[in-house]
């Protein structure tokens, strides 16, 4: 299958080499020289921006960041519809709002093109693996026409129904993921702070009611060893939460504690923190407590 993929950035580029080791001709674009470069010399073909990518490809996908990035992909003067070519299909994983998630769809739908919402969790360890949980929006015909794509670089697939469906599992997802790293970091803070030692207080809530899949992530992998490396970006967590609001309210649904997370990480971004791990949100509340729970504190 011939597959259009821009977007080369900590989730696309292994997203994208799994899809040619699977054995897809590959078309490329990204601002990403370097993860350009590496597909290239493994046998992909770049082009010099969507529009060109869409031009000669069945099958084409975006792994960007921002709901204004999708509505540029898609729609934008050098975009998808700007190519012209009916019948194509589309994939978007980027996590962003269900409404501009409707909007692309029926953008594209004017033309003659196929869209589906994909967002994916599991982090780039999942997408080097191919093992990313993948939540999609969109008619019965493309997810049936997707399923190579979506088995190329997911393990568990989820179709939820109309375009806009997938963006809206995945903000649920976030809301709950956000929210706990913030509630985990202030229990880390408080119990070093009461003179808990951190590696003992981390063994006992994971033999306890608060062992989650967040705790298991963030608390040996960062909280411990200081390390604040991204895996997850703490900005793009600010980003899905603005998704969740905004969405939130747009259906009259009050959002009270991600709102309260999300003030959390805007305050760590704005000291300098966000293109740390999302887990760096703890930095500010030791610096307020005047414990450290990690062994080291990275750079600031």
């Amino acid at each position: 299958m011939r597959i259009g993929f821009v977007g080369l950035g900590r989730m696309g580029l292994p997203m994208a080499r799994n899809l040619l080791g699977a054995g897809h001709e590959l078309v490329i674009h990204s601002r990403d020289a370097k993860a350009v470069d590496q597909l290239t010399r493994d046998g992909a073909r770049s082009a010099d921006s969507p529009r060109d990518v869409a031009s000669g490809v069945d099958v084409f996908c975006s792994c960007r960041v921002s709901p204004e990035h999708s509505v540029e992909v898609f729609l934008g003067a050098d975009g998808v519809v700007a190519a012209g070519r009916a019948g194509l299909l589309c994939i978007d994983f980027a996590t962003i709002d269900p409404a501009t998630s409707r909007r692309v769809g029926a953008g594209l739908a004017e033309h003659d093109v196929g869209f589906l919402d994909a967002p994916v969790s599991g982090g780039p360890g999942g997408a080097a693996s191919a093992s990313l949980s993948i939540m999609v929006g969109g008619s019965e015909g493309d997810f049936a026409r997707a399923r190579p794509v979506l088995e190329s670089v997911g393990k568990t697939i989820f179709h939820l129904g109309g375009v806009g469906s997938g963006v809206s599992a995945k903000l649920c997802n976030n809301v709950i993921t956000g929210t706990l790293h913030v509630l985990i970091a202030e229990a880390m803070v408080l119990g070093t702070k009461l003179g808990i030692e951190p590696s003992l207080l981390y063994e006992v809530l994971r033999s306890s009611s608060a062992r989650s899949n967040t705790l298991e992530r963030v608390v040996p992998n960062h909280f411990l060893p200081g390390n604040y490396e991204p895996k997850s970006a703490l900005a793009m967590m600010i980003k899905d939460l603005e998704c969740v609001t905004a969405t939130a309210k747009s259906v009259g649904v009050r959002m009270l504690l991600p709102a309260v997370a999300q003030q959390c990480y805007v305050e760590a971004a704005g000291l300098g923190h966000g293109e740390k791990d999302l887990a760096a949100v703890i930095l500010p509340m030791e610096e307020i407590a005047q414990v450290k729970v990690g062994r080291a504190r990275a750079a600031s």
